[in-house]
Formats: structure tokens, sequence, C-alpha cells
């Protein structure tokens, strides 16, 4: 069962899932069906992304991931921390996600090392997906007062 969204990179197409077993694949995009690499990752709700020869993901426990994408070759994994539901999104060799607790990462699209850059906190609530547009980061959020909950929309970016 595959609950993100599959990504390519017109070689391959990669998969990932948590049920009946945990999996990241790496299936020819040729029409054979052929698994070129897989391994026992759970990434089994936020979306994986390509970028320059590297696969990047974020483990539903909280872990960050980068894999050589035409071997599966692990070059690093970091610990984010939390439950993630979001996807990563990419912009100018930078990755951005957030933790369902509403704690956003900023890390760094590179094989050399796992690169944290900042951390912030924008609600108590985050399960959807940054988005970026122009030169703005769009994050929408939730913060809980007792029962009540209420719903924000960050952009953050220049003036």
């Amino acid at each position: 069962e595959c609950v993100t969204t599959t990504v390519n990179d017109g070689v391959h197409i990669y998969s990932s899932g948590g049920y009946p077993k945990n999996h990241v694949s790496a299936i020819r995009a040729d029409g054979s069906g052929k698994v070129v690499w897989q391994n026992n990752i759970r990434v089994y709700v936020p979306s994986m992304i390509i970028h320059q020869g590297y696969l990047y993901a974020i483990a539903d426990a909280g872990i960050a991931y980068c894999w050589k994408s035409d071997t599966g070759e692990m070059m690093w994994r970091g610990r984010l921390g939390g439950t993630f539901s979001a996807s990563i999104t990419l912009a100018d060799d930078k990755l951005y996600t957030a933790n369902e607790a509403g704690e956003c990462f900023v890390f760094r699209a590179s094989p050399k090392q796992f690169d944290l850059i900042s951390k912030n906190r924008l609600g108590d609530e985050i399960f959807a997906s940054p988005v970026i547009c122009g030169q703005k980061l769009y994050q929408r959020t939730a913060h809980r007062s007792g029962k009540v909950r209420q719903e924000y929309l960050y952009c953050i970016g220049r003036k």
C-alpha cells in the first residue's frame, strides 16, 4: 500500500509504503516492472523528492534520508524528531518540511552530509506540506487553545 506520491527521474519510478511491509523502492520506468533496489524504511505518508541524482525522504517517524537514486546507497540519515505527514518541498538546494507538532525544518539538499539549517515552530499542528510560490513559502498550521482550534496560513519571505 502506497500513500505517498510516486516520483520519477525518467529512468526509475520511486515508490514507498508501510503496509504490508515497509519499503522504499526504485522500479525501472521502461515498463518491465523490474525492482532495481529496495530497502525496509517506512516512508508511508510524506512524499519523496528527487534532486540531482539523489532521493530525499522523511520517514513518518521523523528521520530524514538521502539515497543515491540509481543504486539506493544511503548517503546519510538525520533525526528531525516528531511524526510527519507533510511532504518535503525543494527550493534553492534547500528542503523544507514540518512535523505534526508544528515544528518546521530546513535542511540542505546535499548528499555529503545531513545539514540542518533551521528549526522553527509555527503552530501546534501541521499536516500540510509547505508550498513555494515565487520568492515566498506558504505553510498552513493550526493553533489550539483548550477545545478551540484555529487555522492559519503563514507567508514567509522578503517584502
